[in-house]
């Protein structure tokens, strides 16, 4: 089956030297063992250029920068598509055409989860400690004694609340990592099931409640138009006065405005945050001078050599679509749908 390397250099999302971590050498000979595969990649300024080779592509191998493209550009330059192999997070933003064309989507998602529950995982442990707070203060003698007392405000990592929003993917594996420490885990989720809840050792409470209970907060909600803004001021304003809030997902969720002027209104309230809108944000914005937010550069999902595992679960999703063999990587179109109108 003939496939291509596909991408749009011009997405925002879209880095040249993360695409080639995730399709190293080793991973593109793994792949040219099962296709007929063309390793230069094939952008979406090309398409023009670059049609006859389009039209007869089965296969598209993607990751972050997958173009977003409308069904008549599918069905125009991309007639034979058959499956779509994405290492990346969700497939919402581009899948719809390629379901219309009646491909099959395979998603490396779950593994992108593996280090975002790590980070968010380090990031909590750090938190109750009231680390990134002490590490930020302490910056002489005379400074030592108020950073460290930074520690006794908070709640430790003994019998601390810990609130998980959103448990899909990388919240189930957070919840997992957490029942190796003393911690009560709190969740808000409407379609995680009381079973599988029980099961991750999580209690599950409303939104409001989870925020007003918990020493740490930390959010894994989807980049899905309803839930835009459903954090705000009433949230966060709730939060005892040494909680920390995390946020490693998505930055749709969270009304920024109002999380600043929470933040503001109690300076011992901590933010750590790795998504942003926009993102980077630009010079002198407030949430990169407030001594109360850490902001990370967007390095929770895969990063660096955790890149490489991304690649090796797409050559597993390729095998298995050429076998016909149910996979844990392909994304369904009615799993699609449910994300689009949830």
């Amino acid at each position: 089956m003939y496939a291509i390397l596909l991408a749009d250099d011009r997405h925002p999302n879209y880095h040249a030297v993360d695409f080639f971590r995730v399709y190293s050498d080793y991973v593109l000979e793994q792949l040219e063992e099962k296709l007929e595969l063309e390793t230069e990649p094939v952008f979406l300024s090309q398409f023009e250029e670059k049609r006859e080779l389009l039209s007869r592509t089965e296969i598209i191998l993607s990751n972050w920068g997958m173009p977003e493209m409308s069904y008549d550009t599918v069905r125009t330059y991309l007639p034979r598509v058959k499956a779509v192999f994405y290492a990346g997070g969700v497939v919402s933003v581009f899948g719809a055409p390629f379901y219309q064309m009646g491909a099959r989507i395979y998603c490396t998602g779950e593994t992108n989860a593996v280090p975002a529950s790590e980070y968010t995982l380090a990031q909590i442990l750090l938190a109750t400690k009231g680390c990134q707070r002490g590490t930020r203060g302490y910056r002489d003698p005379e400074s030592y004694a108020a950073a460290r007392a930074e520690t006794t405000r908070r709640s430790g990592n003994y019998q601390s609340s810990v609130g998980i929003i959103g448990v899909g993917r990388v919240g189930r594996r957070l919840a997992r990592l957490l029942q190796g420490f003393d911690l009560k885990v709190y969740g808000n989720d409407p379609f995680l099931a009381p079973a599988k809840a029980k099961e991750l050792g999580i209690t599950m409470v409303e939104l409001n409640e989870l925020f007003s209970i918990c020493d740490v907060v930390s959010c894994h909600l989807p980049e899905w138009p309803n839930l835009k803004g459903m954090i705000g001021y009433a949230q966060l304003s709730a939060m005892h006065p040494y909680a920390t809030f995390i946020n490693a997902s998505q930055a749709l969720p969270v009304d920024q405005e109002e999380m600043i002027r929470a933040l503001r209104e109690c300076p011992t309230k901590t933010a750590i945050l790795d998504s942003t809108d926009p993102m980077p944000l630009p010079q002198g914005h407030p949430l990169l001078k407030m001594p109360n937010v850490f902001v990370t550069p967007h390095i929770a999902g895969s990063f660096g050599g955790e890149l490489e595992r991304m690649g090796e679960n797409v050559v597993e999703a390729v095998d298995d679509y050429l076998h016909d063999r149910p996979s844990r990587h392909e994304v369904k179109r009615e799993q699609h749908l449910d994300s689009e109108n949830s």
